[in-house]
């Protein structure tokens, strides 16, 4: 069965330091490239847009040929996404997959003080978009991620290895985030 990760929450809640801990710690686990703008146009062209996303103001995409290839070696694709709808757009986009959801969450405070330190510009956008991510979290209907791990309670080594058990084992249904992010 082809597999995949898709890690999802508020700007620097550390989706990026989980991902790459996936990848130090498991070989199976890549993380498929990022097409920028200039490529879009010629992925929508081929009918090749898993999902398209903005990431620091930037719109960028996955490729559904990186995604599968991968899966079709063996590996579990780790993509990393901001918004819910993003998220539901890639499961549609690449429906024959066992994709495992985990959505990684840190209060607020913390993504704001994780921003400023890793220096981004606009460390107040962080925090409206984290705004966002919840109140889009609050709005689901049905739930939608296997594993909720909240990263100011867990190292990204212990994190990554949550997201490992829950993959290995096999289909979990999905879980409320609502007690999560109320």
């Amino acid at each position: 069965m082809r597999r995949g990760v898709i890690l999802c929450g508020p700007p620097a809640v550390g989706k990026a330091t989980v991902a790459a801990e996936l990848v130090r710690l498991d070989e199976r686990f890549v993380r498929p490239p990022e097409a920028a703008a200039g490529e879009l146009e010629e992925l929508r062209a081929d009918g090749r847009v898993a999902v398209e996303f903005r990431r620091d103001g930037e719109l960028r995409a996955v490729d559904r040929r990186d995604v599968e290839a991968a899966a079709d070696a063996g590996r579990v694709p780790v993509v990393r996404l901001v918004e819910v709808a993003d998220l539901q757009r890639l499961k549609l986009a690449v429906p024959f997959f066992g994709w495992t959801s985990v959505l990684l969450w840190a209060p607020r405070e913390v993504c704001g003080l994780r921003a400023q330190r890793r220096g981004d510009a606009d460390a107040r956008g962080v925090l409206g978009v984290w705004d966002g991510t919840r109140r889009e979290v609050l709005a689901l209907e049905d739930p939608v991620f296997n594993l909720v791990v909240h990263t100011d309670r867990a190292e990204p080594g212990e994190a990554a290895r949550r997201v490992v058990e829950a993959l290995d084992g096999g289909p979990v249904q999905p879980v409320s985030a609502v007690g999560d992010v109320g």
